[in-house]
Parts: C-alpha cells; structure tokens; sequence
C-alpha cells in the first residue's frame, strides 16, 4: 500500500503535536498539557488493560492544570510552574510531571521500538517483549512488588503487530512504512519536551526515587 492510499492513522489525525521547545529552553505548558490528553488516547487502541495507564497519567495532566488555573499567565512555562513549586510544595506539581514524563518515556521506547524493528526488517507479531524492555528501563524501578506484578499483566496484553496497526488504522488497512514514518516524527518532537524536563529535573535536584 502506497502513501497515497493509505488512510489516516493515529499520528496523523492527533492535535495538538507537543509543542516547540522555545529557544530558551521553555516548553509551554497548555500546548503540554493538550498534546499530553491527546497522546494517551493511543492507549485505548492498545486494549483494556492499559486502561491503568491512562488512568494515572490523566490523574496527573490534571493536577498540573489545577496548578496552572491558579496562575495562567504566571505558569504560561511549565519551566516556571515547577520552578515555583520548589517555593510551595504544595501545589504538587512536581511529582505529577514527574510520573507523567515517566509514563511518557514508558510511551515513547515502546512506539520507537517497534519502528526499528521494523527498520531492521524484523515483522514478528508478538510485542510484548518491547514492552516489556520498555517498562524495565522506564518505570520498574519506581513500582513496588504489586505494582510490578499488575505491569507485567499489562505489558503481556499488547497487541499483536498486525492487530496494532490495524487499530492506529482506526480499522482500515494501511502502511506499515506509513505508519511508522508518521510515528518517528510525532515521538522525536515529543523527546524534545521530555530532554527539556529531564534536564531541568537534575539541573534543580527535584528527582526521587520513591516506589509506589
């Protein structure tokens, strides 16, 4: 199936894409914030099971906006809302931004896994395994026994590859090649947001390692 025939998928259709990180460095926080609600609906098309995942990360999308609505103009930056959360912690920011870039990561090494394989001409239909391999670099070590027992349900539910492509399809058939194009381009300009986030976590010390 060409480009041309090929329907819209997923990555495609999604608005609004995460946004341009500004040139000093600054991610603005309502484009984060929609780009974030809009990105985890891909987790209704990987099954019921990821339903815990959107759950959270939803959960904490808003507790982000509860502390923007307090101060729209002053946290137009997510930059600037965690950096005045170090003044009040109160307003939790930083642990909701800090397990949704988590859940974010988990997202994204998962996606640019199977667009290597892919690329490496590797078509198996099982993908658990990245999943898996995503999970363990991303969020195993923050979660205790139970939670990891609960992930490992999770991560064992993935679609197969062809059933997944089918469903970013929203049903049609359509490229492989396509798709994963598509997906390359949406995940690259959400690494710039996250290596923003990252760095500004370890440049004011606001990582834990806490478990839940």
């Amino acid at each position: 199936m060409t480009e041309e025939t090929s329907p819209p998928s997923f990555f495609s259709r999604i608005s609004p894409v995460f946004p341009t990180v500004t040139e000093d460095g600054k991610i603005d926080t309502v484009q984060f914030l929609e780009a974030s609600k809009s990105f985890i609906q891909i987790y209704d098309l990987l099954g019921t099971a990821f339903y815990v995942v959107k759950k959270d990360m939803s959960g904490n999308i808003e507790k982000l906006y509860k502390t923007y609505n307090k101060a729209p103009e002053k946290y137009k930056y997510l930059n600037d809302l965690i950096y005045e959360e170090q003044k009040d912690p109160s307003i939790f920011a930083i642990d909701a931004l800090l397990w949704l870039k988590r859940a974010l990561e988990f997202t994204v090494i998962f996606i640019n896994g199977i667009c290597d394989e892919y690329e490496k001409g590797i078509h198996t239909e099982r993908l658990d395994h990245l999943a898996t391999e995503a999970y363990n670099r991303t969020l195993k070590q923050y979660h205790m026994w139970l939670v990891q027992n609960l992930f490992k349900v999770v991560v064992k539910s993935v679609p197969y590859r062809s059933d997944l492509v089918k469903s970013l399809y929203y049903g049609k058939m359509g490229s492989e090649a396509v798709l994963y194009k598509e997906a390359n381009a949406y995940t690259k300009q959400l690494e710039t947001n996250l290596k923003v986030i990252v760095q500004m976590y370890d440049d004011w010390g606001l990582n834990n390692d806490k478990k839940v």
